[in-house]
């Protein structure tokens, strides 16, 4: 319900920020660059996104006491010994097993070695770069997910049952990211028509789009099963600074062949390839094992 709330209030308000903004793109060229415009045209899907953060935000703000959002969040972020070991294995974790995924992706010729930089000092600002943007998505989305949305459905329903329903959930976010084109001028159902097309790969195209759905959904498994397992979250933000740091960093070095064992290696999104989901479950057994004896939820 909160959900549709967000997404509603957003398409309400999409036409009335698109009137400052089609202003600002001839005053201001960063905000031109920022969504792509050209010749009176441009991408309207970015700030639709920035719309529907901002609008929940507000929503998380003035229903915080109702929705006990600040407590959730800060018994998972409770500062405890530990706490960044916890981070460091979490952010390993990942980077040793997408690691190993290149490795493999080299020696079958999925990946190929392709050096974008010369110098060895910008190497080391875009790992920097790479790895404080890692971390910020990373402490960002999880505060979202696993300490609010996973902890919220497990009041309500069973372990199991919540971190399917959490991890659905944030598998489906993340189609919302369609390039929507628009003119400048004043369009009324410009939100409608945005949302539209970020949903329609759900709709339309959902077998082509099955794979990255159950991949996503592993990752959400994981990252949940993380946050269960150590009633921490911060085993769970090093696992998806760790990601996204990777995913990102590769760029520097790797250059994928997309058209050659996709169905093991992914496209361009990696959680499409087999290879992948056999490392988050080993990622589930690994973390299974460590903390064998600091689970109290119930099994799962």
């Amino acid at each position: 319900m909160l959900f549709l709330i967000i997404v509603f209030v957003s398409c309400i308000l999409a036409p009335i920020k698109k009137i400052p903004l089609d202003f600002m793109l001839e005053k201001a060229g960063f905000v031109a660059d920022r969504v792509d415009y050209e010749n009176g045209v441009y991408d309207f899907g970015k700030v639709m996104r920035r719309i529907l953060m901002l609008v929940a935000l507000i929503v998380f703000i003035v229903f915080r006491k109702s929705l006990n959002f600040g407590t959730l969040i800060t018994s998972g972020l409770k500062i405890r010994p530990g706490f960044f070991r916890q981070f460091l294995l979490g952010f390993l974790l990942a980077g040793l097993s997408l690691f190993i995924y290149y490795g493999f992706g080299l020696l079958s010729g999925a990946w190929v070695i392709h050096l974008d930089y010369d110098s060895a000092g910008v190497i080391i600002l875009n790992i920097v770069k790479y790895a404080l943007i890692g971390c910020l998505i990373g402490f960002m989305e999880e505060i979202f997910f696993r300490g609010f949305v996973l902890q919220s459905f497990m009041e309500n329903m069973s372990v199991p049952m919540a971190v399917c329903a959490c991890s659905l959930f944030y598998s489906i976010l993340h189609f919302f990211k369609a390039d929507v084109l628009v003119t400048t001028g004043f369009q009324p159902f410009v939100g409608f028509v945005t949302m539209a097309q970020f949903l329609k790969p759900l709709f339309f195209h959902f077998i082509k789009h099955l794979p990255a759905i159950i991949g996503l959904f592993l990752v959400g498994v994981v990252l949940s099963y993380a946050f269960i397992r150590t009633k921490s979250l911060y085993l769970s933000i090093g696992l998806h600074s760790g990601m996204v740091f990777m995913m990102k960093a590769d760029g520097m070095f790797l250059v994928r062949v997309r058209e050659k064992m996709g169905w093991l290696f992914g496209d361009s999104k990696l959680v499409t390839g087999i290879l992948v989901w056999f490392f988050l479950i080993c990622i589930l057994i690994v973390i299974r094992k460590i903390y064998s004896n600091s689970y109290n939820y119930g099994k799962i």
